[in-house]
């Protein structure tokens, strides 16, 4: 059974406006009784979208439970949809210095670093079991790690790859021992891809109707959806975004991330009238391009609106970077989204704690899968539920996710990193030809390191 994939928000850096907002932790909320201990959580959704009510019932679920404190006063959930992410991190940024942050706060994947190193949000190792840990996704729990430190979980995730279409790839020969598809074992590589685009077009230029164009998504996400989707290239090719003291300089721009770069850079230029760039989000199934590049909200839409096309394709893993040998580098499969830490503002911490692996546990990813359609980041779920076990595009991600899923780059300076990888990858699909590939991301690397 198919279920809705909503996009979920990729944004979330550290804002710097402030404004007043009432608050609740620091010490003590004054809802607190002699019987009842409240959790405020701060949340970037509004109660009036899907996600925003699964979180609604996902409280009163808790609250009807049996949760209790250390001196077993009952622990009662209270969350404050902030709407959106900027009015999250202003309602943040007001209360930093006032000591009226919440319990619990709302952060997205690539923020933890920051949040941590900042002391905003604080270590919950030592309430988390290892059992508990071990139950997540492997890149949940890297993700939300710093100086060796958990800080963070999630409940949901959004494993990405190469949308292909079946029927048109084995119309020219593919899906056979000789020319298999992509596997996380035996991936395709850029000139792959390109290869399979060649041979496509050569068919479309006989019979006018074989799709060979590559949907892309460059632009998507904002500043975030470049790094969300494409750190792959750097990754596979065994690059590194940044080095010691967070040196940038060297790293992104060195010889490693180059070459996975230059390559990408060179598929565009090579295929720069093979890209579909059209503002309709269903050119795949409606097989105007035979490949894009995506996360897993794709999904649903071709379930609901294109289900004759639900046998026609699968997903691959990312292209992966190709040496002159021949030797390719290993799969990053783009992953990361929103969870939740503790904030230091909080007078109760185990309390706190008690609601993140309730908002993050098996039971409410299986619940946000089924409601709002994102992937579930416990293995217990992805390895007993049928939508994730039976062949598909859903067992294809799934098996992403859980073996090569690769979180976005640990780095106290994010923000500033995320914009110049933005910019790297327009450049790269723009194909300016203003200078060299190399010059310009020497460039964005420095301005990070300023």
């Amino acid at each position: 059974m198919k279920k809705k994939l909503a996009a979920v928000a990729l944004a979330g850096v550290v804002g710097l406006s402030c404004m007043a907002l009432a608050a609740c932790g620091g010490d003590g909320n004054d809802k607190d009784t002699a019987t009842s201990k409240y959790i405020t959580v701060w949340l970037h959704k509004s109660e009036a979208e899907p996600e925003g009510r699964t979180y609604r019932a996902l409280m009163d679920e808790f609250n009807e439970a049996d949760y209790v404190t250390e001196d077993r006063r009952d622990i009662v959930m209270s969350i404050e949809f902030k709407g959106t992410a900027e009015t999250l991190d202003t309602a943040i940024n007001g209360e930093i210095l006032s000591g009226g942050l919440p319990d619990v706060v709302a952060v997205d994947a690539g923020d933890v670093t920051a949040y941590a190193n900042d002391d905003l949000l604080v270590p919950i190792d030592e309430y988390v079991s290892d059992e508990e840990k071990s139950d997540y996704v492997d890149s949940v729990i890297e993700q939300s790690t710093y100086d060796g430190k958990l800080y963070a979980l999630s409940g949901m995730d959004t494993p990405g790859g190469l949308y292909y279409n079946k029927t048109a790839l084995e119309s020219v020969g593919y899906g056979t021992a000789e020319k298999p598809f992509g596997t996380i074992e035996d991936p395709w590589s850029w000139l792959d891809l390109e290869e399979a685009m060649e041979a496509l077009k050569a068919k479309n230029d006989e019979d006018g109707t074989t799709p060979y164009m590559l949907r892309a998504n460059i632009g998507f996400g904002g500043d975030e959806g470049a790094m969300y989707l494409y750190s792959p290239v750097v990754y596979s090719a065994g690059g590194e975004f940044f080095g010691p003291n967070e040196q940038v300089v060297g790293y992104l721009d060195g010889e490693k991330a180059m070459a996975g770069l230059e390559q990408m850079n060179g598929f565009f230029s090579r295929k720069k009238d093979y890209m579909e760039e059209g503002n309709n989000a269903l050119a795949f199934p409606q097989q105007d391009a035979a490949f894009e590049i995506y996360g897993p909200w794709l999904i649903n839409s071709i379930a609901q609106e294109y289900p004759e096309f639900e046998s026609e394709y699968d997903i691959m893993p990312f292209p992966v970077y190709e040496a002159e040998d021949g030797t390719k580098g290993e799969v990053a499969t783009p992953c990361g989204t929103w969870g939740f830490g503790v904030t230091r503002d909080a007078d109760d911490v185990d309390a706190a704690v008690q609601v993140v692996k309730f908002l993050t546990s098996a039971h409410a990813s299986e619940m946000f899968y089924n409601d709002i359609g994102t992937f579930p980041t416990h293995k217990s779920v992805l390895n007993s539920m049928e939508d994730f076990t039976k062949e598909g595009p859903l067992h294809s991600l799934s098996e992403l996710l859980l073996e090569t899923a690769t979180p976005r780059p640990k780095m106290v300076n994010y923000p500033r990193l995320s914009v110049a990888y933005r910019d790297i990858i327009a450049f790269i699909k723009t194909q300016t030809g203003s200078q060299p590939l190399a010059d310009y991301v020497n460039e964005k690397a420095a301005s990070v390191d300023r």
